[in-house]
């Protein structure tokens, strides 16, 4: 049944003196772990390549990127991951890594984009029994959150500290999310909450204090998938995911509300993976994005593309061609002042702009597959960067805007 996040919100004050149960308790990490400071060690990752790309389809306008480097895949006992997810702050960029299948170890790596043509690793943790599949860092920069799945503890959220360059520390900080759940998938701070979303099993959208990390209240349904904001102060609307092969919503909440009316839920129709195992049809990637202060939430729909909508009235806002997706995935979306990027999967990365109408024109698609075979996963960008999270063979590959 499904029971609303405001509700608990209100009742997460009455029972915040009762006792915790052990498994749902924060736990922090053994002092053996340790984050990687080695630069040279790290960087033995890097590959700078310099090399122009070319965009194919679309326009096929000159693309205006250089492929400065690819960082390969890091490996955890002797598993090479895939990257996941990537967010900028400042001039660094933090990058999460999984294992792909049942196994569950995780990466995550510091990137210094100061100097523009040569991005550097600086630091780097890595979980030997925990996926890592997306990322938040808090609005004062000091706390970096993974949202995970433990082999252990099933849906997990780390909390890691930063230091004053922006570079982990430890130990870290655990806190099993759901009761319990299998995977978490999304996260988003804002005001005074984490806002985290959990897969299938005891599945939806989960409100945690920002401060002792107790679950204060819960939005629960199946398929949820991703947390994004477009704000990190109240009033502001962060929306989740609800992931259907028939027909798919988007739950849209006002940031520190506790009113039930401030909820819309808008049909976004089927999301679904193509061209994947058996088990991914339904469970593959599907994010959402929204820039700071903007309306427009961008849809990750699989096989079906990308649809934006607008998260006061739940209007159309763009949606990608019928004919963009043949074999690939839209797995992620990422908007900035140059253009909508969307990650498709074995089809690459299509750089898009707004329009005409609710359509968006295709520039162009850029796809290093000949090269190094792999799937695209996630994409973000900054001023100066496009970083495309790659599958395992392709590692991350690191765009520069020229």
């Amino acid at each position: 049944m499904k029971r609303s996040i405001f509700a608990f919100l209100v009742l997460g004050a009455i029972f915040a003196g009762c006792s915790k149960d052990e498994t749902t308790t924060p736990v922090v990490s053994s002092s053996d772990e340790k984050v990687i400071t080695d630069q040279t060690e790290l960087n033995k990752a890097m590959v700078y390549q310099n090399v122009p790309i070319t965009f194919e389809g679309g326009l096929k306008m000159g693309s205006g990127f250089t492929l400065e480097a690819t960082a390969l895949s890091p490996t955890v006992s002797g598993v090479k991951l895939s990257a996941t997810y990537v967010i900028f702050r400042n001039n660094k960029a933090y990058v999460t890594y999984h294992e792909r299948g049942e196994g569950h170890k995780g990466y995550v790596r510091v990137y210094d984009v100061s100097t523009p043509a040569t991005p550097v690793i600086t630091t780097a943790l890595a979980f030997s029994d925990i996926d890592i599949n997306a990322a938040d860092i808090n609005q004062a920069g000091t706390k970096l959150y993974l949202a995970g799945s433990s082999f252990k503890k099933g849906a997990v959220l780390l909390v890691i500290d930063l230091d004053g360059t922006g570079n982990l520390t430890a130990p870290y900080v655990t806190v099993p999310v759901g009761s319990p759940a299998a995977s978490a998938n999304g996260v988003i701070q804002a005001s005074n909450y984490l806002y985290v979303s959990v897969g299938s099993t005891n599945g939806g959208l989960y409100a945690l204090n920002a401060t002792d990390y107790t679950v204060v209240g819960n939005d629960l349904y199946d398929g949820a998938s991703f947390s994004t904001a477009n704000g990190r102060v109240n009033g502001k609307r962060h929306a989740a995911l609800e992931g259907n092969v028939v027909d798919s919503k988007l739950h849209v909440y006002k940031v520190g509300s506790v009113d039930q009316a401030d909820e819309f839920v808008y049909s976004v129709g089927p999301i679904e993976h193509q061209n994947v195992e058996a088990q991914y049809t339904t469970a593959g990637k599907s994010t959402i994005f929204m820039r700071d202060n903007a309306t427009t939430c961008f849809i990750a729909r699989g096989k079906y593309g990308m649809k934006a909508v607008d998260v006061l009235t739940g209007n159309l806002v763009y949606q990608s061609p019928v004919n963009m997706i043949t074999y690939g995935n839209t797995n992620a979306v990422s908007q900035d002042n140059d253009y909508i990027y969307l990650a498709n999967g074995a089809q690459g990365v299509t750089f898009a702009t707004p329009g005409p109408g609710t359509n968006i024109t295709i520039a162009g698609i850029w796809n290093d597959d000949l090269l190094t075979p792999a799937s695209a996963n996630f994409v973000a960008s900054n001023s100066t960067h496009v970083f495309v999270a790659n599958g395992k063979e392709g590692g991350l590959k690191i765009l520069l805007k020229n």
